[in-house]
């Protein structure tokens, strides 16, 4: 059975690599861009299942980002380290993909994580 892949969109690298460890905790496969390449690059090379995208990335803010989403069939969970919420929730709602907020309502993120990604 060929494994679930999440691409990891975050900005910094400690972030990256915390997220990695849920999405393995959620029994996904992490995987992440090359160093420098573009965010639409690495769907297009990864053609990942999910996608953990941090709202304040650029590529939440990107139409070749999310051409490049469609085009992989890859779904989009964008996510909000903190506050504030309002951007991230409008960009949600006009790109139509899941969101959640960290800490949100007493769930930890690694429950938040496996939570969004269906597991």
């Amino acid at each position: 059975m060929e494994a679930v892949t999440v691409l990891i969109l975050v900005r910094d690298i400690l972030g990256g690599g915390l997220f990695g460890a849920l999405v393995e905790d959620a029994d996904r496969q992490p995987v992440f861009p090359i160093p420098g390449e573009r965010p639409e690059s690495a769907v297009e090379r990864l053609r990942p299942s999910w996608i953990l995208l941090e709202c304040y990335h650029p590529a939440a803010r990107s139409d070749p980002f999310f051409a490049a989403v469609g085009a992989a069939s890859s779904q989009v969970i964008l996510f909000a380290p903190a506050a504030p919420w309002q951007d991230c929730e409008e960009i949600a709602r006009r790109r139509s993909v899941a969101a959640f907020l960290h800490p949100g309502d007493g769930q930890s993120l690694s429950d938040l994580v496996r939570q969004a990604l269906g597991g």
